[in-house]
């Protein structure tokens, strides 16, 4: 069979980036901007390959067969320290609203999500980011479901790392860009399930669970976000 079109969501993104240069097959990249557009053409990528996010026509952009895979490597907050809510809702709403029009327009749908291993134990100075990824898997959920033929993968790095260094290159301790386009690729052809990635966002877990606890059992207050900032 014909591989699969991959519309990649978040094709700034580096996790995008390394996966549209890895792909072999039909890919779509979704642009949110004119901005977008012409940054995806100085990346080499034909106009045919560009998505407009706001574009009254995306259906038709999508594969004939009603086949697609999704690789979401950015939806919600980018920047964990930054707390802008109305901007973030804007963006998230324009994004969730692309993806519910691909679901209702195809037949068979493959998506993999680029969340955060903060997501499943975000800390005091991380509940904003963390909770908008768990937020955002809640909802590719729900689309999953009701959808005829969806299948949803989720998966949890840690730190994301170029690929340079004595242990970067090999993925002993962090993931490495290109490691997480081939895991990506892996996923959209898999069963769909959740992963952690990467020795460090193991040990983050395991260390994270452990002080959850303990913060609870101590009952510590709760802390104003300008105290967390401040120590930073």
């Amino acid at each position: 069979t014909a591989p699969e079109t991959l519309l990649v969501v978040g094709p700034l993104t580096r996790a995008g980036r390394a996966l549209a240069a890895s792909h072999d097959g039909p890919l779509l990249l979704l642009s949110r901007s004119d901005a977008d557009a012409r940054a995806l053409a100085a990346l080499g990528h034909d106009a045919h390959q560009v998505v407009d996010a706001a574009d009254d026509d995306l259906e038709s952009r999508l594969p004939a067969d009603g086949r697609l895979s999704v690789a979401v490597c950015a939806l919600g907050p980018i920047h964990p320290d930054r707390i802008d809510m109305e901007r973030d809702v804007a963006a998230h709403a324009r994004d969730l609203g692309v993806l519910r029009r691909v679901h209702a327009a195809t037949k068979t749908v493959r998506v993999v999500l680029v969340s955060t291993v903060i997501a499943l134990a975000p800390g005091d100075d991380r509940r904003y980011y963390g909770g908008w990824k768990a937020l955002v898997e809640q909802q590719l959920v729900a689309l999953a479901a009701d959808h005829v033929d969806a299948r949803l993968s989720v998966l949890y790095p840690g730190r994301i790392a170029p690929g340079a260094g004595r242990f970067t290159k090999t993925g002993l301790l962090h993931t490495t860009y290109p490691r997480l386009a081939a895991v990506i690729s892996g996923e959209l052809a898999g069963p769909g399930r959740r992963r952690v990635l990467g020795v460090d966002a193991r040990l983050w877990v395991a260390a994270r669970t452990v002080g959850v606890v303990v913060g609870v059992l101590r009952s510590r207050p709760v802390r104003p976000p300008h105290e967390l900032t401040s120590e930073r």
